[in-house]
């Protein structure tokens, strides 16, 4: 396992913070580890001014840097201890990964060693990032933006066709590796790490959001290694693909939660605050009967062409046969209860080359009892992302 921006003055501490970015606020969960588990001690979020963060991009450092102090403050505000050690999340169109497999057959007789070892894992990682930058290419249309890798794990590794740990040491004539590589845009790795510095923050690592999920799902269910994984987010939806327990490939879609309360703002000629109310209520089951069918109304075209772009993302995955068909959604957006039953219910996947028709799960924060919330605030599938980012800090440290 590999995390490039460890800060390598960090010290072995059981407490630490998690802290995610979305347009519309900046979340703070400050986790004690123990021997496997997580506990969520403390949780805060605070809200930004509109047009501070878009598509994951901070465009108002100040107010984001505002944002992450007074999150971090809250949710550490009744610690003994200082807790400055942070792990951010990285997710949507600014994290492109994917599994790279290199089949090797080796001449030598001899056993492998760390410097061939370090040149084939080389190879990997350029291949893998030149992968990278045509994908960030096709979803920005900027060819110009320079990427860093911030995260990197062994899937499999086999010799001879038998699956080993490590390869170092070991003799053999065939190597197979699958590796799986994440990567984000530079110029967003130097935001983060400023808005830590100035926040009075140590970064432990960034990593990616779509990984870190991927790893709980699997510690979810023994022996699933073949899934669908689908985050709708405040302002897109990111799909990952997993086969064999590595995440194949990431793609994202610019529709989420965001565009749903857009839609209920325009057709009831409100503003987006109150249109975000009546949504979340929506949500919550509170709202009348009209209401509830006024709101169904207003999200329809939305539903609509997000259902038609999901079909489009799985045309994207041009490397997948077929689809394992097992989906599991979260995010702000899998509140909404029309997502699930329209995934359910229409057609969507008859160009898609699904086993069959996929079974629909929410991911929920009840599922995965080694995780425990003792703030009784954080536990909403809108706090999912961030949670889960928590698993990096055992892949740094260890059990």
């Amino acid at each position: 396992m590999k995390f490039p921006f460890i800060s390598k003055g960090s010290s072995r501490t059981n407490k630490f913070l998690v802290v995610g970015l979305n347009s519309k606020d900046v979340r703070c969960v400050a986790v004690y580890y123990d021997s496997g588990t997580y506990k969520m001690i403390g949780s805060a979020k605070e809200p930004l001014e509109q047009g501070s963060v878009r598509n994951g991009v901070v465009i108002d450092k100040e107010d984001v840097i505002r944002a992450v102090k007074t999150a971090c403050t809250i949710a550490t505000e009744d610690m003994e201890e200082k807790i400055n050690n942070v792990i951010f999340g990285v997710g949507g169109v600014l994290c492109s990964g994917s599994m790279t497999t290199v089949r090797m057959k080796r001449s030598s007789t001899e056993v492998i060693d760390k410097k061939e070892l370090d040149g084939l894992y080389t190879k990997i990682e350029e291949a893998s990032e030149m992968q990278a930058q045509n994908e960030y290419f096709n979803t920005t249309g900027n060819p110009e933006v320079d990427l860093d890798l911030i995260t990197s794990s062994n899937v499999y590794i086999k010799i001879d066709g038998q699956e080993v740990e490590s390869l170092e040491g070991k003799t053999g004539s065939v190597v197979e590796i699958a590796v799986f590589n994440a990567f984000s845009p530079s110029f967003h790795i130097k935001t983060l790490q400023d808005i830590a510095k100035k926040s009075g923050l140590n970064i432990l690592a960034v990593g990616s959001e779509m990984y870190a999920l991927s790893q709980w799902m699997k510690q979810y269910s023994i022996g699933l290694n073949d899934f669908i994984l689908m985050s709708v987010d405040n302002e897109c939806t990111t799909v990952a693909v997993i086969f064999g327990g590595g995440i194949v490939g990431i793609k994202s879609l610019d529709i989420g939660l965001s565009h749903f309360v857009d839609s209920v703002s325009e057709k009831m000629g409100i503003t987006e605050r109150e249109a975000d109310k009546i949504l979340r209520g929506y949500i919550n089951g509170s709202l009348s009967e009209s209401e509830t069918a006024l709101i169904q109304k207003c999200i329809e075209e939305t539903l609509r062409i997000w259902l038609m772009g999901m079909e489009l993302l799985f045309g994207e995955f041009s490397n997948v046969k077929t689809f394992a068909p097992r989906i599991y959604l979260t995010g702000h957006g899998a509140e909404i209860k029309d997502i699930i039953s329209t995934l359910k219910s229409e057609p969507w996947t008859k160009s898609i080359a699904f086993k069959t028709f996929p079974e629909i799960s929410k991911i929920n924060f009840s599922d995965f009892s080694k995780i425990t919330d003792a703030t009784g605030k954080a536990g909403g599938t809108d706090w999912l992302n961030p949670i889960f980012m928590s698993i990096i800090f055992e892949e740094i440290f260890g059990k």
